[in-house]
């Protein structure tokens, strides 16, 4: 009998790599003599979306004649025939990082067939909406194919070998709906089993959570601090399986209504980050992940040394607890060398929220006093140091090959409201510095401040990057949102904590983040929709390289066709497909469509062909815009 199955659950966007909770918990954890298994189920929930086979629809039966059918019910219905006859190939083309935009494709049509199928099964969450509105989801969730599928996989694992208590670790809002679905099933059929939850979102969540969601009182534990220690707290070190060794545990536990017992320690708990074994990944295959660099993941730092933006409740609640730490440079750098040979990787993604840019250089410093030459991709602040480009060549001599950061806005009076600690201009130049000294950034931009100058920072910001187009990556586009334990949520009008939230939706994976709204709706989605022109008006060269969707530049755009014939076949990815008599190209990873036109033909592999001059014009349409290529390819594979 094991201590405890420890589970990332869906739905999330993180499967570059395993999600580095699970592995870190697992190691302290085994440090301590419990017994521990893994599981991500995240990682198998995509798999399963993509390789579910489809079921006899409407779409495949013979065309009744009846009304006709909408652009977007046409879309879904070649889209999902792509990926019941090519999921298993989305998939794998997906973990195989030769491929080049290949993988960018399968990457993004995966995204979005998860999105899809949790968002058919209720599980992803629109705004704006009440907290107490979270149990309408988990009812309306618990009868869709996301939530059964899971719950079995679960009670698989489970009986296999029954666990004294099920851990989820719940890093990002869009995991709420599933996780609290997935406690409340497996409660029905497991009365006695006990659940524990924890993670950034629970140390934010936790507290309202359980004042307005009935929902939230299937769980047991709730980690409010570091998970290391959590299992001797909740179930004492003296109380495990027999020929385990250990003494006697603290138990710092209160019971609540419905008889949730609520872990109590917060951050300030006595971790040491350099006490920490390093992450056991022995029980993760790297190969079915989606990293596009062949990496591992790692911390060199828990919190935030600057901790002062106001929207940012993770910075917020380690500076207020006094709970920044930065892990000694010779233990991270004995970790880093052992993992590396033992997981035959050299490129290294730290995971911190925050890296101290001084001291990653004193990490790899000691890294290579071992011998040992490796890569780094972290994020960190846009610090005064990267002014100096003889820093940023530093730093790239060092290993750091990306950084991303938050630039969020060009206009100084926006950053200060929000204590950024940041120059505009300076920032301007570091990423240029970074750039130059070949460390590619990417940066996450922000609207939706309550400030007199919003419009007008969302024109500068967008003149900055249309400055310099092949300096910039794009990470992320958000609406800023008060989350519990930031500034903004303590200093918010309204204090009731039950107040309307709003979401990231339409720009990040499942709604991205989510809190209380700075903006009355009108105000919130007027920045919204300047986030979304954003995306096509100020659109680096990197972005734009593996966006199809948006008009290549000039220089880019490929040669004009000539000869008699032209043929041509769909880009992978793209479906080649009838419905109702007439055949579509729908690019299922960007999704978009176009109807073929009378005087196309249809080859036998396949293809598309035209002698008519009109045809032949779309045709070359088709190959600019990168819905088709050239027969026979000269880089890419169907």
């Amino acid at each position: 009998m094991s201590d405890v199955l420890l589970v990332m659950p869906p739905v999330s966007e993180a499967v570059q790599f395993p999600y580095l909770a699970l592995p870190q918990l697992a190691a302290a954890w085994t440090a301590q003599d419990y017994r521990v298994r893994t599981l991500d189920l995240n990682l198998e929930y995509r798999a399963r979306v993509l390789l579910r086979s489809q079921e006899p629809s409407a779409a495949d039966a013979p065309d009744p004649g009846a009304s006709p059918t909408s652009a977007g019910e046409i879309y879904r219905t070649v889209s999902e025939r792509y990926r019941a006859r090519h999921g298993a190939r989305l998939l794998e083309t997906a973990r195989d990082r030769s491929t080049g935009f290949a993988q960018e494709t399968a990457i993004q049509a995966s995204v979005r067939y998860v999105t899809q199928q949790a968002s058919q099964d209720g599980w992803i969450v629109d705004g704006p909406l009440l907290l107490s509105e979270l149990d309408r989801y988990v009812d309306a969730g618990r009868e869709g194919w996301s939530a059964r599928w899971c719950a079995d996989r679960l009670q698989e694992v489970l009986s296999d070998d029954p666990p004294r208590m099920l851990a989820f670790s719940v890093p990002f809002f869009s995991q709420l709906v599933p996780v609290l679905t997935l406690c409340a099933l497996l409660k029905e059929r497991r009365p006695a089993l006990r659940i524990a939850l924890g993670g950034p979102t629970v140390q934010m969540w936790a507290a309202p959570l359980r004042r307005h969601v009935t929902a939230s009182r299937a769980v047991d534990h709730w980690c409010l601090g570091h998970g290391e220690d959590f299992l001797t707290r909740v179930l004492g070190a003296g109380d495990r399986d027999p020929g385990t060794r250990g003494g006697t545990g603290t138990r710092e536990e209160t019971t609540g209504a419905g008889g949730a017992v609520r872990e109590r320690t917060g951050l300030a708990d006595g971790f040491v980050l350099s006490e920490q074994p390093m992450p056991d990944f022995a029980p993760f295959d790297f190969s079915v992940y989606t990293n596009m660099a062949h990496q591992f993941p790692y911390r060199l730092t828990v919190g935030c040394y600057w901790g002062k933006c106001t929207f940012c409740s993770y910075g917020n609640r380690y500076r207020d607890a006094r709970a920044f730490q930065q892990i000694d440079p010779e233990v991270a750098a004995g970790h880093l060398v052992a993992l590396s040979r033992r997981l035959g990787m050299t490129d290294v993604a730290v995971t911190d929220e925050n890296t101290g840019l001084r001291h990653l250089l004193r990490v790899t410093e000691a890294v290579r006093r071992r011998g040992v030459s490796l890569t780094f991709r972290v994020r960190a602040r846009l610090e005064r140091e990267l002014a100096d480009p003889a820093f940023c060549e530093r730093l790239r001599a060092a290993g750091c090959v990306q950084l991303s950061t938050g630039f969020e806005t060009a206009n100084q009076g926006i950053l200060d409201s929000l204590h950024k600690g940041q120059d505009a201009a300076h920032a301007e130049r570091a990423v240029l510095n970074l750039t130059r000294a070949g460390i590619v950034t990417n940066l996450s931009f922000m609207d939706g401040f309550d400030h007199d100058d919003a419009v007008q920072g969302s024109r500068e910001t967008v003149e900055v990057v249309q400055r310099h187009p092949a300096d910039m990556g794009l990470d992320t586009m958000q609406l800023v949102v008060a989350e519990p334990g930031s500034y903004l949520w303590a200093g918010r009008r309204r204090q009731d904590d039950d107040a309307y939230l709003i979401t990231n939706e339409g720009l990040a994976f499942a709604g991205g983040r989510v809190g209380g709204a700075l903006l009355e709706d009108t105000a919130t989605e007027e920045a919204r929709q300047r986030l979304l022109r954003m995306t096509v008006e100020a659109v680096p060269d990197a972005e734009r390289a593996v966006r199809p969707d948006l008009s290549s530049r000039a220089r880019d755009r490929p040669a004009a066709v000539t000869g008699p014939a032209l043929l041509a076949r769909p880009r992978f990815g793209v479906a080649l497909d009838s419905v109702r008599t007439r055949w579509f190209l729908a690019d299922v990873a960007w999704p978009r469509m176009a109807a073929v036109p009378a005087g196309v033909e249809r080859t036998p592999g396949g293809g598309l062909t035209s002698e008519e001059p009109g045809a032949r014009r779309w045709l070359a349409q088709m190959i600019d815009k990168r819905l088709l290529v050239l027969d026979p390819p000269e880089a890419e594979s169907a």
